[in-house]
């Protein structure tokens, strides 16, 4: 009896003995599992801190870059004079991302803000508009015909009487501007666009005339953009003139404001009153709203590089993923 119950109480204890064993292989367990969980924390932060320091590290390499670049190009010297200037090679190449960019990236880009703030800019001369006009018909449309009998430093044939009534010359305060050649009576047309203006048929095209032109003309070509519809619902066309019609500046106020279009759709103003030899030709930009988006020219974009590296960041991302180092 005595033996068998020892027997009995070995065994209850062998028994008690492997649920211990069991609890404490369990728990063992448990702590390697927070082990690994831990372990793949570790690592999935560290992934996430190289990532984040390679973006860093490539975002600032480009800056740099670029401040490098733009650096080189203020340190550029060139002669007031449109003729000597326009031999200079002065053109900025064609980046990866040319394609993508928006009418303030150029401005950015080419360092067009001290140019184009500067107001005593001179006149464009004849040789300055040929460039354009042979950039317009090399990138854009070589069928297009600039044969117009008025030159583009008088503007262009308005009617059978001759040109528009308007001349170019400085205007204090405001820079390049045009001024009524002879008095001008309310109603009376005093620019019309079908006659003077071109029409880029896509953003595309422009972006290639930008990069055709010495930098600071496409500076100028730049500022001298609108967007247009040309019927309602249709499509938002990017449109310039190619000679001083597009020098026509703003009116500070309403009260100066003296020409507007015959409608939301047009290229024709008219006086809106009497207007005095030697006055200012002024309209109201707002007449016809920028939609640079609508146009396909957004204002903002991101590079090349900055595509480039998100884009890396999220392959990188998928890759770890796949190889088991996110969960």
């Amino acid at each position: 009896m005595a033996a068998g119950r020892r027997g009995k109480v070995t065994a209850k204890t062998t028994d008690e003995e492997k649920a211990t064993e069991y609890y404490f292989d369990d728990d063992i367990e448990k702590k390697m599992n927070l082990g690994k969980i831990n372990n793949s924390c570790t690592v999935k932060w560290r992934t996430k801190v190289v990532v984040g320091s390679a973006f860093v590290f490539v975002v600032l390499l480009f800056q740099r870059h670029r401040a490098v670049s733009m650096q080189e190009a203020n340190n550029n010297v060139y002669p007031s004079s449109f003729l000597t200037y326009a031999k200079v090679n002065d053109k900025v190449p064609r980046p990866y991302d040319w394609q993508l960019w928006g009418i303030h990236r150029f401005r950015r880009e080419f360092n067009c803000s001290g140019y184009l703030a500067d107001q005593t800019k001179p006149l464009p001369d004849m040789d300055y508009w040929q460039i354009m006009l042979d950039a317009y018909n090399r990138e854009v449309d070589g069928t297009y015909k600039f044969d117009d009998i008025v030159p583009p430093t008088r503007g262009y044939r308005l009617d059978e009487n001759g040109p528009q009534p308007y001349y170019a010359k400085l205007s204090p305060g405001k820079g390049r501007g045009v001024f009524a050649s002879r008095d001008i009576e309310k109603g009376e047309i005093v620019h019309d666009g079908t006659k003077s203006d071109v029409v880029f048929p896509d953003a595309t095209s422009f972006r290639r005339f930008m990069f055709a032109l010495p930098r600071e003309m496409a500076c100028d070509a730049s500022e001298w953009i609108f967007t247009q519809r040309f019927e309602k619902d249709g499509p938002m066309r990017i449109v310039s003139s190619l000679n001083i019609a597009i020098l026509m500046n703003e009116g500070n106020n309403q009260t100066e404001v003296n020409v507007e279009p015959e409608n939301d759709y047009s290229s024709v103003l008219r006086a809106m009153r009497d207007i005095k030899k030697g006055e200012e030709i002024l309209m109201d930009y707002s007449d016809y709203p920028t939609d640079y988006v609508a146009a396909g020219l957004e204002f903002y974009q991101k590079s090349f590089f900055e595509l480039f590296v998100i884009g890396l960041g999220i392959i990188t991302q998928a890759s770890l993923t796949k190889l088991g180092f996110y969960r």
